[in-house]
């Protein structure tokens, strides 16, 4: 649990809103499109993917400074599709709530 905290310490707020909603729905896949458009404001001129890819890329601090992996999984899409998923498991997402508690 002291990691989690220090990994949510070092976040920057894109990165910790993207993991917060992924939180939120613990176990569930989450496409990046839907990241886009319930966290990151909407979608742009740019491809969700990387956009997504790009906050979540910034998390590479926190890992480090916490000594703990990323707190997410993800998945390419098939070929054909486009975008990633994301899910965090729900025992993951309960030491990071806890974190957050302080608990």
């Amino acid at each position: 649990m002291e990691r989690a905290a220090v990994f949510l310490a070092e976040l920057a707020p894109q990165a910790r809103r993207v993991l917060e909603y992924l939180l939120r729905n613990p176990g569930r896949r989450v496409h990046c499109t839907e990241l886009v458009d319930k966290v990151l404001g909407g979608p742009d001129e740019g491809d969700p993917a990387r956009r997504v890819a790009g906050v979540l890329s910034g998390m590479s601090r926190a890992r480090s400074r916490s000594g703990r992996r990323y707190p997410f999984h993800w998945w390419e899409a098939p070929e054909g599709s486009a975008g990633a998923t994301y899910a965090v498991r729900p025992s993951v997402a309960a030491v990071f709530l806890a974190a957050r508690l302080g608990r």
